[in-house]
């Protein structure tokens, strides 16, 4: 699996005062991804993963979350995946405004940092 530096949930509380938490700190390691879907919906966060096959397939497949966001490229340096996460912060703040939340929405960044907001699953 990608995995995303260990400090970048530190780094966004601290300089963006965003409320982001890792899944190790709260007890989450050696959970499923489903089972980390379902938390984030809980405690009503969005997850940010590089892991696009294993969530878009739970996010296709549940009744609801609260939201995910892919970034294609997992071989991010630090300093990228901050670049990277704070454009989803502010496209997702946009949305927000705009009077459209995050629940069963994902946002994907692609490799040229083109972001498509898609509804998953999608509505009938």
């Amino acid at each position: 699996m990608k995995t995303y530096h260990q400090r970048l949930h530190k780094y966004l509380c601290e300089n963006l005062l965003i409320d982001a938490v890792a899944a190790r700190d709260r007890g989450l390691l050696g959970f499923t991804d489903y089972q980390i879907l379902q938390y984030a919906f809980e405690e009503e966060r969005i997850i940010i993963t590089a892991n696009v096959c294993d969530f878009e397939r739970f996010a296709r497949s549940c009744e609801l979350h609260a939201g995910i966001v892919f970034i294609r490229n997992g071989a991010l340096l630090r300093n990228e995946q901050i670049a990277v996460v704070e454009k989803a912060i502010n496209a997702i703040t946009n949305e927000l405004e705009s009077g459209r939340d995050m629940i069963n929405r994902v946002l994907y960044i692609e490799l040229d940092n083109t972001m498509i907001f898609e509804t998953l699953p999608p509505t009938l």
